[in-house]
Order: structure tokens, then sequence, then C-alpha cells
């Protein structure tokens, strides 16, 4: 054959594989782009901060008028008492918690301190805090009649980069195994799948394949530790908690990327399918860029995926090692949504076995 008939050929071949291309070479081009251009809207100065009293005495007055100040450069969250701020800190709801004196209009009392925290875990968020702590002390004491000053402390462990990332290629390799790996099984198999199917139950052959592979996390789990050790860092990988939100995540990925293959066929369709779900994870989880980051049009969006509460937990426990009970609601809501997951491809399960 010559040139001419073998690009005939390859042209056959794109009409009969137009859609699989479309998604191959536009949307997935597109949602790449968008996640990378998606960042140029990231606002800092929009970022949620709470304002919280130092002491019992600081009045709703002095509260609002902090609240106002800071309204120009953040967006600020009063909260009743410090430690209600701090605890919305390590659950990364604010990513400042600004302490407000008491009396800020009754300039006889001398200079006014407040205090700025920030998590030494949200990386991202180092250099704006810091700008945020001259702001804090220029603008009030330009609108205040007593003078002000503001100290920055920084709340646990300063990681640096390579550390504040661990948690984020945590959850990517366990997007990656559910949404890719545990689908090429599928499609390798696709052959013996009704046969196994007769001889125990697709339940059965799912449920193995999702207890290997979810036993299997447990050596990267072990990995990050130890290469996390013996590069000197405070990191707590290999936790309870982290074992949980793993095992939360991926049971939740894997039932999705599960029902998708038995919904489009044990093969391509299937895996695309998969592929275009684990770049929405990536792209909306806030796994890299803290979610107050964003826009507050896309900080709600991200909010309601759940694995952007999978990313947050497992940040608390790795660099924080945060308890288990601060985030005990977010686990269950987890477990609740693998429960969905569960009832969707139960009834995936249903649909195939008829159409088989």
């Amino acid at each position: 054959m010559d040139v001419t008939s073998l690009l005939g050929k390859e042209l056959t071949w794109g009409r009969h594989k137009f859609v699989a291309l479309l998604v191959i070479l536009v949307v997935l081009p597109a949602i790449f782009a968008y996640s990378t251009f998606a960042f140029q809207h990231v606002l800092p100065t929009d970022a949620p901060v709470g304002v919280a009293p130092q002491e019992a005495s600081v009045t709703e007055d002095d509260l609002n008028i902090a609240t106002a100040a800071l309204t120009f450069f953040s967006d600020p969250q009063t909260y009743d008492s410090e430690d209600a701020a701090m605890r919305a800190l390590s659950r990364e709801r604010v990513y400042a918690v600004i302490s407000v004196p008491p009396d800020l209009t009754d300039e006889s009392l001398g200079t006014a301190h407040f205090d700025v925290y920030v998590s030494g875990s949200i990386v991202p968020y180092q250099q704006p805090a810091q700008a945020l702590t001259s702001i804090v002390s220029y603008t009030l004491d330009d609108q205040l009649p007593r003078e002000v000053t503001a100290s920055r402390t920084v709340v646990g462990t300063d990681y640096n980069l390579s550390e504040y990332m661990i948690p984020m290629f945590l959850l990517a390799l366990v997007s990656l195994v559910a949404l890719v790996y545990l689908p090429y099984t599928f499609d390798q198999e696709a052959a013996v799948i009704d046969r196994l199917r007769v001889e125990t139950s697709l339940y059965a052959v799912v449920a193995s394949k999702l207890a290997f592979f979810a036993a299997l996390l447990v050596v990267p789990l072990a990995v990050f530790d130890v290469t996390s050790a013996f590069a000197g860092t405070d990191l707590h990988v290999l936790s309870l908690g982290t074992a949980i939100v793993t095992l939360l995540t991926f049971l939740l990925l894997g039932l999705v990327a599960t029902t998708l293959m038995l919904l489009l066929g044990l093969g391509t369709w299937g895996r695309i399918a998969n592929l275009l779900v684990m770049l929405f994870v990536l792209t909306f989880s806030g796994l890299a860029y803290p979610v107050g980051f964003f826009s507050p049009a896309r900080r709600w969006f991200v909010r309601q995926v759940p694995t952007h509460y999978s990313a947050v937990t497992a940040r608390g426990f790795v660099l924080r090692d945060d308890p288990i009970g601060l985030y005990s609601d977010w686990l269950l809501g987890l477990a609740a949504c693998v429960v969905v997951a569960a009832v969707l491809f139960a009834g995936t399960v249903e649909l195939y076995e008829r159409r088989a």
C-alpha cells in the first residue's frame, strides 16, 4: 500500500472513532487549559479570615470596626471566641485569625495590638499572610484614634512547599489507582467478567478488586512515611486518620469508576469517562491550592465536591497531626457518599445483568 492508501485507512478509522478523538483531542485539552488559566482568577485578597475577640471585654462594635477595615482586602468572618476561630483555621474554613483587642475607640488606652494567626501547614498563604499583617496595622492605624500594631504568629509547624504537596500527591495517587488502573483491569478482563458473574457474582468480583487495591494503598502510605522520615520532616502519613480518609476516598472513587465501566461498557468509553472524572477530581478538589484562594462562586462549587473534604482532612492528618474528632462530621459525610455510590453501583449491576 502507498502512503495515500495508508492515510485513507487512518481517516476511515478516525471517522469511526470520531467521538473518542473529540474527547481526547478537544475536551481533555480544554479541561487542562481551564484548570491552568483558572489560577489567573485566584484571589488571595478574597481569602476568608476569622475575626475573634482577644478577651471577653471586646464588644460587638470592636469586632465590627475590625471587620469593616478587613473587608477591603479579605473576606472577614466573625467568631465568638478565639477557640472557635482557631478551629475554623484548622479546618481551612479561614486562612488567618485576627485577634481583636478591646476598646478600639478609646484613645486614652494607648496602643491597640492585634494578633494575626496563620497555619504553618498552608504554605501558599504564607506570603499573603505577611502582607495581611502589615495591612491590618496600617489600615486600622489610619482609621482608629488609638495607635495600632500587629504581629504575625505561625500556628503549628512551618512547612515548606515540598512537604505541603505530600497530601496532594497521596490523593492524586489514590485517584489514579481508582479511576485509571482499576478500570484498566476491568477492560483487560472483559472477556471473563460474564463467566465470573455466573460462577460467583458481580458483587463479589468488584468487592475483591476494591479490597485488593485498598490493601495495596498501604504500600504508598508507608513509602511516603519512610521517605518523609528519611528527609527529616515532621509528617504523619502513616496514621489512622490518613488511612481512614485514604480508604474512604478510594472506595468512593472506585465505586464511581466501576459504575461507569458497567454503564458504558467494559472498554474504551468507560475508561475515557473515568479519566474525565479523575481530571475533575484533580481540578476541583482543592488539592494544591486552598479553596479560599478562589473567587466566592468557585469556592462554593469546590465545597460541594466530596473529595475537597478528603483534601482538607488529609492535610490535617499529614501536616497538622489533627485528631480524628476534628473532622468526624466530614469523615461521616465521605462515608455517606460511599454508601450512595454503593447504592448506585448496585442499581447499575441490576441493569448490566438484565442487558447481559
